[in-house]
């Protein structure tokens, strides 16, 4: 990664950090798609127009992958305290004063406007969350108006021709889980200038003119369910088509997204289902996955027998000493992470902020309790540390799941209603070609 604009930032926390973010989150993930990353120029004035499906794991995303520093809004309670205050904007991070937050007015907010246009005019790119909340429903809410009044009264003062809403969605495959699978699409570009007439004629008009083409832009970059009432069946087929399509296990980050407009072509399908096809779809799902569930094995080792064999047994025992390192030195912050997210974390959007900070955090304080003594005993000692520690953790992480996998498919393997269970899957199937044209 390539971090040639990262000077433009004026956070400095988010100069040092950015660069190790990146590496937290090929470990985080196991999976990350990363669509026309190139698509956010670092000379021009940007909006960011995104979803928002968890608390901090999507603007993490935006600023590693992007050339250009990434400012992101953010909701206005958290910059109470100046302390806090201090930490966010060191993270390239700016408030939004929203009423559901406890704010009576919003004449605060004309302080924040100015700052957005300030920062385009920088040549940085500012991403609002254009939904105005987090969500891990997989769908497109209706679109805030802020990001429309930011662009026009920007343009009103200094008439950029090239200022541009950048749409970007962000998909995830759980959104609450380790080793989760990611998938970000950078859309085209949609230029102020081109509803600056209509925006003087009829300035309402052209606000909810330009909130509607950037919400299409999203419907096309971003998961949508239109009924919730199909949620959990959407998560079901899609989990039967990657059990059946596993992406490639290396490189971890690659930049295609033909993958994701296969899964969305799935749910699109799903979207247009008749009742009653849907209906008989839905009961056959359900009873394999209750089965499934019964039989205290996973679709993924059913279908993926291949994770049991002796070849990634060999594997587990030529890894087991490096994960041991791994596993003791990251064992403490992982457990405290898990802990906390299991008993203090009551929204799922948050599960996967609080594990990727703690652990970041916890390996940060472990350097810098380690590095002094490493120093006084040897300089080789530093070095050989620095660079094995995220290796070895990151392994330890991969080991443990290629373990579950392995144990998981020779039980599969072995187990006594598995034809039952190809079977019932095979009906799933036929159903969903049914139903799924």
């Amino acid at each position: 990664m390539h971090y040639k604009n990262i000077r433009k930032s004026t956070g400095w926390i988010y100069n040092i950090l950015v660069p190790f973010v990146h590496l937290e989150y090929l470990m985080l993930f196991r999976k990350l798609f990363i669509y026309n990353k190139k698509g956010i120029p670092s000379d021009k004035p940007v909006l960011i127009a995104a979803n928002h499906p968890t608390a901090f794991i999507d603007p993490l995303f935006f600023c590693f992958s992007f050339d250009p520093p990434v400012y992101n809004m953010t909701r206005g309670d958290i910059f109470r305290k100046p302390f806090y205050r201090y930490l966010m904007e060191q993270c390239n991070m700016f408030p939004v004063y929203r009423q559901r937050d406890g704010y009576e007015s919003r004449d605060r907010n004309d302080g924040v406007f100015e700052y957005c246009e300030k920062k385009m005019l920088d040549g940085v790119a500012v991403n609002i969350f254009v939904e105005g909340e987090h969500h891990l429903d997989k769908r497109v809410l209706r679109l805030q108006k802020g990001i429309a009044r930011i662009a026009f009264g920007t343009y009103e003062k200094h008439h950029l021709k090239e200022l541009q809403i950048i749409p970007v969605g962000c998909n995830y495959a759980t959104g609450d889980l380790a080793r989760d699978e990611a998938k970000v699409n950078v859309g085209e570009p949609i230029f102020v200038k081109d509803y600056w007439e209509a925006y003087q004629a009829n300035p309402n008009g052209a606000i909810l003119q330009l909130c509607t083409d950037i919400r299409d832009n999203l419907l096309e970059l971003c998961y949508h369910i239109e009924d919730p009432e199909d949620d959990g069946l959407a998560d079901n087929l899609l989990e039967l088509w990657r059990n059946d399509h596993p992406a490639k296990v290396l490189p971890i980050e690659e930049r295609t997204n033909g993958r994701f407009l296969q899964e969305k072509a799935l749910l699109n399908g799903l979207n247009a289902m008749q009742a009653e096809p849907k209906k008989n779809l839905r009961s056959r799902t359900s009873a394999y996955f209750e089965t499934l569930s019964k039989s205290g094995i996973s679709d993924e080792v059913l279908m993926r027998s291949g994770q049991g064999s002796w070849l990634w047994f060999l594997f587990l025992v030529i890894g087991f000493v490096p994960f041991l390192v791994g596993h003791i030195l990251s064992w403490p912050f992982i457990t405290l992470a898990s802990n906390i997210a299991r008993s203090k974390v009551k929204k799922r959007e948050f599960r996967t902020s609080v594990l990727m900070g703690v652990t970041f955090v916890g390996s940060i304080i472990l350097y810098m309790l380690l590095i002094p003594v490493a120093i006084f005993i040897s300089w080789k000692f530093v070095l050989i540390f620095v660079l094995l520690y995220p290796f070895l953790c990151g392994f330890s992480v991969v080991w443990s799941e290629r373990l579950r996998l392995w144990k998981g498919a020779r039980k599969a393997l072995k187990h006594p209603a598995r034809a039952n269970l190809l079977q019932l899957r095979k009906a799933v199937q036929y159903e969903s070609t049914l139903g799924i044209a």
